[in-house]
C-alpha cells in the first residue's frame, strides 16, 4: 500500500468517528420535559411555606395516618406552589378538604384532587419497551456510521482501481 492510500483510510476512519460521536451526542441529549437547574432565592414567605409543608408532612407521616384512614382518604402529595402549600388527596370531596382546612387553615393551604403516583418502569412491559427504544436509537447510530465508512471505502477502492497512472 502506498502512503496516500493509507492517509485516505485514516481520514475516512476519523470522519466516521466524528460522525459517530455527533450522533451519539444527539442521542444522549436530555429528553423533552427535563428542566434545567436554576438559582432559587429563599425569601421569608418561602420559609413560612416550607414550615407549613413540614407541619403537614409531619402530621401525614405521624399521628395523622390513622386519622386520615378513618376519614377515608389518603394524601398523595404536598408541594409549595406559589403562595400556598398544595395538598393532593384521593378521593377528593369537599368533606375531606374541609377536614384538612380545619387542621391547617385556609390561608396557606390549598387542597386539590390528587393522583396516586405510579413508578416509571414499575410495569415490566413498559420497561421492556423503553429498553427496546433506547437500543433501537443506538442501533441507528451504528448503522449510520457503518454506512459512512463503507461508502468511503468504496470511493477509495474505485479511485485506486480506476486511477490514471
Amino acid at each position: 500500500m502506498n502512503k496516500d492510500y493509507i492517509k485516505q483510510w485514516v481520514k475516512l476512519m476519523m470522519l466516521g468517528c466524528v460522525l459517530l460521536m455527533a450522533g451519539a451526542g444527539n442521542a444522549a441529549a436530555a429528553p423533552n420535559g427535563v428542566m434545567s437547574a436554576s438559582m432559587h432565592i429563599v425569601s421569608a414567605a418561602d420559609e413560612s411555606l416550607d414550615d407549613k409543608q413540614a407541619e403537614i408532612d409531619d402530621y401525614i407521616a405521624g399521628a395523622g395516618q390513622e386519622e386520615l384512614s378513618r376519614e377515608g382518604f389518603t394524601v398523595t402529595h404536598t408541594v409549595a406552589a406559589g403562595d400556598k402549600v398544595e395538598v393532593g388527596i384521593t378521593p377528593y370531596n369537599e368533606e375531606h378538604a374541609n377536614f384538612l382546612y380545619e387542621k391547617f387553615g385556609r390561608d396557606q393551604v390549598q387542597v386539590v384532587e390528587g393522583e396516586q403516583a405510579i413508578l416509571y418502569g414499575a410495569n415490566t412491559a413498559e420497561a421492556d419497551v423503553v429498553a427496546a427504544e433506547e437500543a433501537g436509537m443506538n442501533l441507528w447510530i451504528w448503522i449510520g456510521a457503518a454506512v459512512v465508512i463503507v461508502a468511503g471505502g468504496l470511493v477509495l477502492v474505485r479511485r485506486k482501481l480506476f486511477s490514471r497512472s
